[in-house]
């Protein structure tokens, strides 16, 4: 049903880019001039900002919009991400596309956009809503998965694949804090929680973060590795710490007797799951984000009322369905 709502969503979407009477583009521009967007996110070394970015262009370039991309050399990074804002409401830019490093410490520097008239629009990991309304700030959309309900089933698999003899298992987080990192966690304690009821005989050992980044996950899984050799199974809140958990568990010579699970679907997870190091993951098509974001954004700018929430289905990926992320969204 999800997936069917949004198909109906992208295909209102698509239909509204073009006057099928003379078939040219119905966007008019800001304020007498192209649309002027900023999209700002986490680091691009992640490959899952990449794709965001892609989807972005690719509507954009549909549009007649003007682009900037924004990305921090670190998901951890949020002085870099509030000095990128500032430098973009400096430019006068009408809507900021917002993935938040820290989904509190981003809402000053919004509100300063706020105040120059430039309008904010949420993608990916919500800004903290307390924070936001408390400090006044106006956020017109939130478009993103529900990532409580991904996390829950890429745990639910690894829980399943262990099997209700069961036995330790851990959870690798995000930056604690971050609306999506805390989420992840809730999905994944919602899964233990009714494995449990399943009669599953589970136990969780270990939680702790991995920073969104390869290197920390990988040392952090050797810590866990080191207390717990008998460790069963393990949900990584994204795929780039599930890479490192999966060296760690290599050079403790156990792959293929620890199942992992994780969250992102991109590439590199994909050939870890072919190669039976990853069991699944989830995706979560972040280049959908990135072409909604830049279509809602010329959709408010031309004074149209925009969905306060569009939510981005998420599919479990495993061996035996390996999905492929397509590079555009859905269309009639």
């Amino acid at each position: 049903m999800r997936w069917l709502a949004f198909l109906t969503v992208m295909a209102v979407l698509s239909a509204g880019c073009s006057d099928k009477g003379t078939g040219t583009s119905s966007t008019q521009p800001a304020a007498g001039g192209r649309p002027r967007i900023a999209l700002s996110m986490k680091s691009r070394q992640n490959p899952f900002f990449a794709r965001m970015a892609e989807g972005a262009e690719l509507k954009a370039k549909e549009l007649g919009v003007d682009l900037e991309l924004l990305a921090t050399d670190k998901e951890t990074d949020t002085e870099k991400q509030t000095s990128q804002i500032e430098t973009v409401i400096s430019k006068g830019v009408d809507v900021i596309l917002m993935t938040p490093v820290d989904s509190k410490a981003i809402v000053a520097p919004l509100l300063q956009a706020q105040a120059r008239g430039i309008k904010i629009i949420n993608i990916d990991n919500r800004i903290d809503q307390q924070a936001a309304e408390q400090a006044g700030l106006k956020i017109e959309a939130f478009i993103g998965p529900d990532n409580v309900d991904g996390a829950r089933k890429s745990t639910r698999a690894m829980i399943e694949k262990i099997g209700k003899e069961g036995g330790k298992i851990a959870m690798i987080e995000g930056v604690r804090g971050a609306d999506n990192a805390e989420q992840r966690k809730e999905g994944f304690n919602q899964a233990v929680a009714q494995a449990k009821r399943d009669g599953y005989n589970i136990e969780v050992v270990a939680m702790d973060t991995g920073e969104w980044m390869t290197e920390p996950a990988q040392k952090k899984m050797e810590g866990i590795l080191n207390q717990h050799p008998d460790l069963k199974g393990v949900f990584c809140a994204n795929d780039m710490m599930a890479l490192g958990a999966i060296q760690a568990i290599a050079s403790a010579g156990k792959t293929g007797q620890i199942v992992v699970t994780a969250y992102d679907n991109l590439e590199a997870a994909q050939e870890a799951i072919k190669a039976g190091k990853l069991y699944a993951t989830i995706e979560q098509h972040p280049n959908f984000m990135g072409q909604l974001g830049v279509d809602y954004a010329v959709r408010l700018l031309k004074g149209e009322q925009i969905p306060a929430i569009v939510e981005v289905p998420t599919d479990l990926v495993t061996a035996a369905e390996l999905l492929p992320a397509p590079a555009t969204a859905p269309a009639n």
